[in-house]
């Protein structure tokens, strides 16, 4: 895919990804750290209400707050390959649906506070039984080809999604009743019953395709094009190399800030931030290793901006693989494990330990009763009332005669979890479980773990150290996803979990739109998984990035989520 020359060379991109790999680790030193807001003022998800229409999009009427009035191209690493990044072939959460969103818009956006705003809409009008959505859209948005953005294109998009399903777009769009485009500038969505994450899960993370683009498109999989409405477009991409964008002149948010955005994919954690602190790129989608923040902020070339993170490193079981599909085992299993080590070790402290329960800590939907306990004797005691003993004196334990041995699955480029997972592994050996530690390639990994990104495909692992990326966490009704054994519901139920107290809670969760109902669902549903552990929760890093101030300083921190996003590449520009 090419449509201009590179402002670098392909030979050049591929001379900084051979340079890079020659380099030492990082040893940089930075500024300090620009906090984020506190987590704990993020505002609880309430039910859709009428939206009044917000004032025009501020835009910036100035150059960008950089060190130079000249076109800024600038060089983002980027850690996965995802391949040509159109709704249905990009790979990851994160950073995948960021880069996508460069390229795409939603009708809502995610603000700085991660709270859905209207964007391509001006508003949604709701109606008094939460059942019809009136949005309003933008009469200035253009796609990359000039041709007009309009509620046909709305009405289009979310019926593809309905007949083609994605894990991640079907879902919110599924069960719609109805769409209706009666003009260019009004969608009518009717739903069966209130959608309390309607704005948040739909209308701010739900992409908007081009109709005369993608009609007639039978198999969206190998469908190769990019062409949408948003920030940049997407001028070259090379499999395994890089991507190219540049800025879309006619942004209805206004032009951005950088010029060209080159991102070449650099998938060795050590040779970005080597490359970073040698100025061959200027920024990274990867967070900084905790052991290099200290020195990235004493680096007066660099600048650091950090916050709470709300991605989430878990401990996952196979909930249908025996013994791990009894919550007495994995009630012990999660004894065993010293969480509060665990970040202190791998990630030095800059993190918070996990809530059995899944949310965050500072979440104000948590729970504060419930928190992880550490306690190896009890963890002993529950496996001997269980019968599984240790029969032939080898130091391992077994069950219905078989030795109590997981293979504990880890993504062989993220060293953070290999180092967790040997940890892990260390501690099992004190209640009689061997654990042997395997590092895959990721996308082997997620063949066994999530093939085809589709939980109704099964699963065939034991255990595995997995994550999910901060949208899941950032809606807190979104945590019905991890364990409804629906699978039209539970669409990242990697582990097979089956409860039918939870799938109840999660039925409520979603038709309810009271603000201290949602609440109270979602904190019994959250002491639901603290008990039968379907993960174990391990940690939330936060979130440090460094970046080089003096070609571009206009990141801006979101909540729980970090510096790549859209609006970090609109100055000025407030949703």
């Amino acid at each position: 895919m090419s449509t201009q020359p590179l402002c670098i060379s392909r030979k050049q991109v591929l001379n900084l990804l051979l340079t890079s790999a020659l380099l030492a680790a990082c040893s940089a030193p930075g500024q300090p750290t620009e906090p984020a807001e506190p987590a704990a003022t993020q505002a609880p998800a309430t039910a859709a209400v009428a939206t009044e229409a917000p004032p025009p999009l501020a835009t910036a009427t100035s150059v960008p707050p950089t060190a130079t009035a000249e076109p800024i191209s600038l060089r983002v690493a980027t850690i996965t390959d995802e391949t040509t990044l159109q709704p249905y072939t990009y790979v990851s959460g994160y950073p995948g649906w960021n880069m996508l969103s460069l390229v795409y818009d939603t009708l809502f956006i995610l603000d700085t506070n991660s709270q859905p705003k209207p964007w391509v809409a001006t508003g949604d009008q709701v109606s008094a039984d939460g059942l019809v959505h009136t949005l309003t859209l933008r009469d200035d948005v253009r796609w990359h080809d000039g041709q007009p953005l309009t509620s046909a294109d709305v009405k289009f998009a979310y019926e593809f999604y309905q007949a083609n399903n994605h894990g991640r777009w079907t879902l919110p769009v599924r069960d719609i009743v109805s769409i209706e485009a009666p003009d260019d500038t009004t969608v009518i969505i009717t739903l069966p019953a209130p959608d309390p994450s309607f704005p948040t899960r739909l209308l701010a993370d739900v992409p908007i395709i081009p109709r005369h683009v993608w009609e007639g498109v039978t198999d969206p999989k190998t469908f190769e094009n990019a062409l949408g409405s948003g920030p940049f477009l997407l001028a070259e991409y090379e499999p395994e190399q890089f991507y190219r964008f540049t800025a879309n002149p006619d942004y209805f948010a206004g032009k951005p800030g950088v010029a060209e955005l080159l991102m070449p994919i650099i998938k060795d954690p050590t040779t970005v931030f080597a490359a970073l602190k040698s100025g061959e790129i200027h920024a990274t989608t990867r967070e900084l290793a905790p052991e290099l923040v200290a020195e990235f902020k004493a680096d007066p070339t660099r600048r650091v901006l950090s916050g709470p993170g709300y991605a989430t490193t878990l401990l996952q079981f196979n909930n249908e693989r025996a013994p791990w599909d009894q919550a007495e085992v994995r009630q012990a299993v999660a004894l065993a494990i010293d969480t509060r080590m665990l970040v202190d070790t791998v990630l030095l402290g800059l993190g918070t330990p996990g809530n059995p329960g899944w949310l965050h800590p500072a979440q104000p939907f948590h729970d504060p009763a419930i928190a992880a306990t550490y306690d190896v004797e009890r963890a002993k005691t529950l496996l001997d009332e269980l019968g599984y003993t240790d029969t032939d004196g080898d130091g391992v334990r077994e069950a219905a005669g078989q030795p109590m041995a997981p293979v504990l699955l880890v993504q062989a480029n993220n060293p953070g979890r290999i180092r967790a997972a040997e940890l892990i592994a260390a501690a099992m050996q004190e209640i009689g479980i061997a654990v042997t530690v395997s590092a895959e390639e990721g996308t082997s990994l997620t063949a066994k773990v999530w093939p085809d990104f589709d939980v109704a495909k099964g699963r065939d692992f034991d255990w595995t150290m997995f994550g999910w990326s901060a949208p899941v966490q950032i809606d807190p009704l979104r945590m019905a996803t991890l364990v409804d054994s629906d699978v039209r519901y539970g669409t990242v139920n990697i582990g097979g979990y089956r409860s039918a107290e939870a799938d109840a809670l999660t039925a409520q969760l979603r038709v309810t739109t009271d603000p201290e109902a949602q609440i109270e669902l979602v904190r019994k549903l959250e002491a639901t998984i603290a008990r039968d552990l379907p993960f174990v929760m391990l940690w939330y890093a936060d979130l440090n990035y460094a970046f080089d101030p003096a070609v571009y300083d206009g990141w801006v921190f979101q909540m729980g989520q970090g510096v790549f996003n859209k609006l970090s590449f609109l100055p000025g520009v407030t949703p």
